[in-house]
């Protein structure tokens, strides 16, 4: 009877840890916006140097940025590395709360514009909206400053833009954005200050800011390991700056 009751509590442990992340998620207003299919052009496939060590590859499994030391960030690997929301943001008690009336989950880009110091991919994200398509263009900018590199993802027509990122282990707020602590599978606000402040850190010591500051912003991370970047605005932007460990 002992063992039973032990498995019992086991069991209910397990099943606790496995939903309370999705509940803290939901109880801040995030709304889940998973990535659709991704399409590159063979002609914008291939790596784009920006200078100083740092470069940008796109390929039919996503992009990633890198300096001379390693990898930045990746997109999530096998799907869209943006999707546009439309829909609007209400509050709740000490917090914004996200309403999604429907997203453009899937990305073509069609064509790159390679220049010194920067790499421009323009296409689209579409999707069926009320059994019709729909498309909204997109451009995705990275550019290469005197830190590292900063990447605009800009979606017109869209009120907000989610940015898809492969797993970051080890993600760590950085104050006053985010609490200074691993933030695990739970969902969170980036606290409104004036600029375009550092957001959290990751185990491969990248330096991850999120931008515009004047919007809503909010960070997803995902019980499959994907961090999801909630930014209310059709202009999403990343700063990518420190020195990642190879690998």
């Amino acid at each position: 009877m002992v063992a039973l009751v032990v498995s019992v509590a086991a069991a209910l442990a397990l099943g606790l840890a496995t939903w309370l992340p999705g509940v803290l998620r939901t109880d801040i207003g995030l709304v889940p916006v998973d990535p659709g299919l991704l399409t590159v052009n063979e002609s914008a496939r291939g790596i784009a140097t920006l200078g100083r060590g740092y470069t940008v590859a796109a390929y039919q499994s996503g992009f990633r940025v890198s300096a001379a030391s390693g990898t930045l960030v990746d997109t999530i690997t096998r799907g869209s590395p943006v999707s546009a929301v439309l829909g609007h943001l209400g509050e709740r008690e000490d917090h914004p709360i996200e309403n999604v009336e429907a997203t453009l989950d899937h990305v073509r880009i069609d064509e790159v514009d390679i220049e010194p110091g920067r790499a421009a991919y323009t296409g689209e994200v579409y999707d069926d909206v009320d059994g019709q398509r729909r498309t909204m263009p997109l451009r995705l900018v990275f550019l290469l400053t005197t830190a590292g590199v900063h990447v605009t993802a800009d979606i017109q027509g869209a009120d907000a833009v989610i940015i898809h990122l492969d797993a970051l282990p080890g993600t760590t707020g950085i104050d006053p954005a985010l609490p200074t602590h691993n933030l695990r599978l739970r969902g969170w606000w980036v606290v409104a200050k004036s600029g375009e402040q550092q957001a959290f850190t990751t185990a491969r010591k990248a330096v991850v800011g999120i931008g515009p500051a004047i919007r809503t912003r909010g960070l997803d991370l995902r019980p499959d390991g994907r961090l999801d970047i909630h930014v209310w605005s059709e202009r999403a932007t990343l700063t990518l700056s420190g020195v990642p460990d190879a690998g």
